[in-house]
């Protein structure tokens, strides 16, 4: 990262009240260009103890702050990004503010609803107050780093001494992480009874309605004893029933390539905003270690503020060899591994279901394992939803077969595929008819 020019035509200097100085002579006279920055960036006035204590070099805070104000993200998390311990900073902003401090969280000492411990799964939830209760009978309030305003923590404490020994700070993970262990049964109850108990007609759970299983079992019962009492006429009746179907499906493909089809202007596609909305990724993994490199990389490249995005990445909780090739790699702070409990049923409905209650994007996508998705991806699917208005639910995007080359029977594949996302149900969406999505490559509103 390059350094932020202010005016004068100088870079900004390496030295600021309260920062070690590299320069000793640099203390003679006011600093104006540290001034002006401060002036730029206030929070650089409120960490300026805590970047004493940490070291960071003067240069490293003007940019990161710059960082925080160009993207809308966090000056704390701008930090550990830049390399800083979140033990070390913790400890630091502790001693700062005189309170205490822990780097661990028992998670069956916390206070907290279930309600409330999903807002605070969520990110960009808000602050939500979390009580802890300590061993000796006491209860803390935990906070952490995570867009807290030090100046308005460091005069309530001052106004109020006694509030210092409640307040303690500890590590956004270790706290996400103690009340992700709170939550694990609410979670695993939600993704496999939620949409039973509050939309029993959307629901798999009731394979057959009563009507339905009349049907069946008329049908299941008049073919054997049809093939019994009038096997020519029963296997007529079948054959031309199975190819009424199969011309019918022929019928509605050929209906789709005759239809006019009118000129569609695909939007420019331009980088989005920094205060673009938070958009969800969802990425469902199961017994998949040796993908796992491939698809970090195609989600590297997603085209989107690292700040307004956030990818989870669904797994198994004993899916050892999956998880063990995640964790081989060091993930961004956008990327976060969620693995679910065993029990059944093991799909990947129940895992989404699972991990869609700790995202809090506007926006939500998924993905499988072996997507490759487009690195404009998420900007294209933003601006259909932002240019159809609230009553687009969701939007498709086309799937590609990579190995189309490989043989004939991967040619057909993809040709197939060509005409299903190019042809067929562009031709079904005009018409409002019933439009089956594909398992993969969804963009749905959130549910914020």
């Amino acid at each position: 990262m390059g350094s932020y020019e202010f005016p004068g035509g100088e870079g900004l200097p390496h030295g600021s009240p309260g920062y070690p100085l590299s320069d000793p002579a640099a203390a003679v006279g006011p600093d104006y260009g540290v001034l002006l920055a401060e002036v730029f960036f206030p929070e650089l006035v409120e960490w300026r103890g805590v970047l004493a204590r940490l070291g960071v070099p003067p240069q490293t805070a003007y940019e990161v702050a710059a960082r925080a104000h160009i993207e809308g993200g966090d000056f704390a998390a701008g930090l550990v990004d830049c390399g800083i311990d979140q033990g070390r900073l913790v400890r630091a902003m502790a001693a700062d503010l005189g309170i205490a401090a822990a780097e661990q969280v028992d998670p069956e000492r916390l206070i907290v609803s279930d309600a409330h411990a999903l807002v605070l799964l969520r990110r960009h939830g808000g602050h939500v107050p979390v009580k802890l209760f300590e061993k000796g009978g006491d209860v803390s309030f935990l906070i952490t780093p995570e867009r807290i305003r030090l100046g308005v923590v460091r005069e309530r404490v001052r106004a109020s001494p006694a509030l210092a020994g409640r307040l303690k700070i500890v590590p956004a993970a270790a706290l996400r992480g103690a009340v992700l262990q709170r939550t694990r049964p609410f979670l695993a109850r939600n993704a496999v009874g939620r949409l039973f108990e509050r939309l029993p007609q959307m629901s798999a759970r009731v394979v057959a309605q009563a009507w339905q299983g009349i049907i069946v079992g008329f049908v299941m019962t008049a073919i054997p004893v049809g093939l019994v009492l009038m096997p020519l006429q029963m296997l007529a009746f079948l054959h031309a029933a199975a190819t009424f179907f199969f011309f019918a499906c022929v019928a509605l493909r050929f209906a789709a390539v005759a239809a006019p089809r009118p000129r569609i202007e695909r939007p420019k596609l331009g980088l989005p905003p920094p205060n673009a909305p938070l958009f969800s990724v969802l990425v469902a993994l199961y017994k998949e270690a040796e993908v796992v490199p491939h698809l970090l990389a195609a989600l590297d490249r997603l085209v989107w503020p690292r700040e307004r995005l956030e990818i989870k990445l669904v797994c198994e909780a004993d899916d050892a060899a999956t998880l063990a090739a995640i964790r081989a790699h060091a993930l961004p702070a956008h990327m976060e591994v969620v693995e679910v409990p065993p029990g059944q049923p093991r799909t990947k409905p129940k895992a989404l279901a699972y991990a869609l209650p700790m995202t809090g994007g506007e926006f939500v996508a998924l993905y499988d394992a072996e997507d490759r998705p487009h690195p404009m991806q998420l900007v294209e699917a933003w601006q259909r939803f932002r240019s159809h208005g609230p009553d687009l639910a969701v939007v498709q995007a086309p799937l590609e077969i990579s190995n189309r080359h490989a043989g004939m029977i991967a040619r057909m594949f993809a040709f197939e595929y060509a005409g299903l996302f190019r042809g067929l149900l562009p031709w079904l969406s005009s018409r409002g008819l019933v439009l089956p999505l594909g398992g993969t490559s969804n963009h749905f509103r959130g549910l914020m």
